[in-house]
């Protein structure tokens, strides 16, 4: 199952328990396929530096780049679609529209998101955005499996 998790998904589930973790876990278990590509990668890279994190991963035992390293070590990085690469989405927000053009890239069905802008949103095509804890209700459907 191709995924696409935003990046508040990401730091969500590798600094706290919770839903967001849960997600990360199913990656790591090879239940589903995490993709991204180098502009929300970058996206990460600048967004585990805020001052609001610093805390959390000193409490983690993690760090920006340890983050950096699980990025690159759950998610499959894409060159987006030529067709895609200046397609727009997200009327608030232009960055979310990377996750839309990703998601379109590997025709995934799936974004997870819990950013007002994409959850506004909802669905483009046949691409549901939908929020962690929606995903994991669904999830056994859409699998085909027991899950928890």
């Amino acid at each position: 199952m191709r995924i696409v998790p935003d990046t508040n998904l990401l730091i969500q589930g590798l600094l706290f328990r919770g839903t967001a973790r849960k997600i990360i876990n199913l990656a790591y278990e090879k239940k589903v396929d995490f993709y991204g590509s180098a502009n929300s990668f970058n996206e990460i890279k600048r967004v585990v530096y805020y001052s609001r994190f610093k805390k959390y991963l000193e409490n983690e035992i993690f760090s920006p780049e340890k983050i950096m390293i699980s990025f690159k070590s759950l998610i499959t990085v894409v060159s987006i679609d030529s067709k895609y690469k200046n397609s727009k989405f997200v009327a608030d927000d232009a960055d979310d529209d990377e996750f839309i053009r990703i998601a379109k890239t590997v025709q995934s069905k799936f974004i997870i998101s819990s950013d007002k802008h994409l959850k506004n949103i909802k669905k483009v095509d046949d691409i549901r955005i939908v929020e962690p804890e929606i995903f994991l209700k669904i999830y056994p459907t859409i699998s085909g499996k027991t899950f928890f």
